[in-house]
């Protein structure tokens, strides 16, 4: 089977550094460690893997940025303190650029650059209830603000986003942020109730401004080529350039400081500098930590009830850098526990993997957000990556606002998780044929909801 992609999708993509990957097994966390299949040899290898952890992130939002401003393949280039790159259109069956997508919100994305200028961000009032944020996301991929339906309301908003360093009369505007990093990514979502409601959600994204207070200030562009974190010279000279354009401050750059010898801290060529030893060292620990972060944004998730709940730290990170970098892997610019969380399910009660040849109902309760819920269905291929499968009725999640979906008296809703059509669709989430996970999205959820308190959805036999 052949699938289209979307140049639009594909642009939105480059310009977030979407990743490639989905959830996999639960493990524990630590700061500076991953489980790998092959230990330090040696304490310059441990050294190693420690300062991979806390670079990797960097590297990733490099890649990012460079694909969405500089990469010559990307049809839809955008200028970063510029108008943002806005997806237009819900993500069906056809798209395979990005794993575990979203059927519920449209997506406005672009990059500030505060080294040269603050950055005014406007968007107008979103009336009703309707869920929409706007998440500014540093250079390490901490949400430092998210702003939207939980802490605006309808809106609208009005602010000013101002570099870490930055020093000068406060600009005029409702507010005013000062970003952690120079570098921020900018990433909007507008909520979806379905294609009727498009032309609607493409007039909000329209009225979204992104401009420089001083509109003299150009941008500089990234210089050094993004390849592959698994290039060890590639790797270091990314880094560098972003360490450059973003200076840590702290114990962050007390640590980077400490690894000038592993080629931190240099230009370019940094690993043409290094000494064999370090170069041998990178080159053996490389593949066996990337090999490790696959485990993406199910590190340091844990078993509650049929589901695997992510750590509550994902989206502000603190200093755990195993976790940072398996989310930076899996699932980058993912949003704080507070504004989302993302359940996932792909093994029935007795642990086997679900499958489209069994029928199985999943009883949902009443779920405490603020935003809303939805239920994604996604088929697996063979490498464990999760799409949206093609089905008779071009459905591909299910949730609160599902027209027609029929709860029971007591708010509970019955949702079919099967192949094969019933006879009654309204409560259909259609199952591929074969092997398949579900994502549960709850977007400003209750505290007992992201704590693991709340009673969450259950898999039950069909029969």
């Amino acid at each position: 089977m052949r699938f289209r992609v979307s140049l639009t999708t594909l642009a939105l993509a480059m310009a977030l550094g979407l990743p490639m990957q989905g959830m996999a097994a639960t493990t524990s966390a630590a700061r500076d460690s991953l489980p790998v299949a092959v230990a330090p040899a040696n304490a310059l290898e441990a050294r190693v893997d420690a300062a991979f952890l806390a670079a990797f992130p960097l590297y990733e939002m490099a890649r990012g940025r460079y694909n969405s401003a500089v990469n010559p393949l990307n049809p839809y280039p955008l200028v970063p303190n510029g108008a943002p790159v806005n997806r237009r259109t819900l993500i069906d069956h056809t798209a395979r650029d990005v794993t575990t997508p979203n059927n519920d919100t449209l997506y406005s994305a672009s990059w500030l650059d505060l080294r040269a200028t603050p950055v005014r961000v406007s968007v107008p009032r979103i009336e009703g209830d309707r869920y929409w944020s706007i998440a500014l996301l540093d250079v390490w991929t901490d949400n430092f603000s998210v702003l939207g339906r939980g802490t605006l309301g309808e809106g609208p908003l009005d602010v000013v986003v101002v570099g870490p360093d930055w020093k000068g009369p406060r600009p005029e505007a409702e507010r005013v942020l000062r970003a952690t990093s120079n570098d921020v990514q900018l990433l909007g979502r507008i909520l979806v109730n379905g294609t009727d409601d498009l032309v609607t959600v493409h007039r909000l994204q329209d009225q979204i401004r992104i401009a420089p207070v001083d509109a003299s200030a150009v941008s500089e562009p990234q210089w050094v080529t993004v390849t592959s974190s698994t290039d060890a010279a590639n790797f270091l000279a990314v880094v560098n350039e972003m360490l450059w354009r973003n200076p840590p401050s702290g114990d962050r750059a007390a640590r980077f400081a400490a690894w000038r010898d592993l080629g931190f801290g240099g230009g370019g060529d940094s690993f043409a500098r290094i000494t064999p030893d370090v170069q041998k060292a990178w080159k053996a620990r490389l593949p066996v930590l990337h090999e490790a972060l696959k485990v993406g944004l199910s590190y340091g998730a844990r078993r509650v009830g049929d589901w695997q709940l992510p750590s509550p730290a994902v989206g502000q990170f603190g200093d755990d850098d195993a976790l940072r970098s398996a989310v930076a892997f899996g699932g980058i610019s993912a949003l704080t526990a507070s504004e989302a969380i993302y359940l996932s399910l792909d093994t029935t009660p007795d642990g086997r993997p679900l499958d489209g040849s069994e029928a199985w109902v999943l009883d949902v309760p009443k779920l405490d957000v603020r935003g809303f819920w939805s239920l994604s269905m996604y088929e697996k291929d063979d490498e464990g990556r999760l799409f949206f499968a093609e089905n008779p009725i071009g459905r591909y999640s299910i949730g609160d606002r599902t027209p027609g979906i029929v709860a029971g008296p007591d708010g509970r809703i019955r949702v079919l998780l099967q192949h094969a059509p019933p006879t009654d669709t309204r409560n259909w989430l259609p199952a591929p044929s074969g092997r398949y996970g579900i994502v549960l999205r709850a977007y400003v959820p209750s505290a007992a909801l992201r704590e693991g308190r709340a009673e969450l959805p259950r898999l039950l036999p069909a029969n």
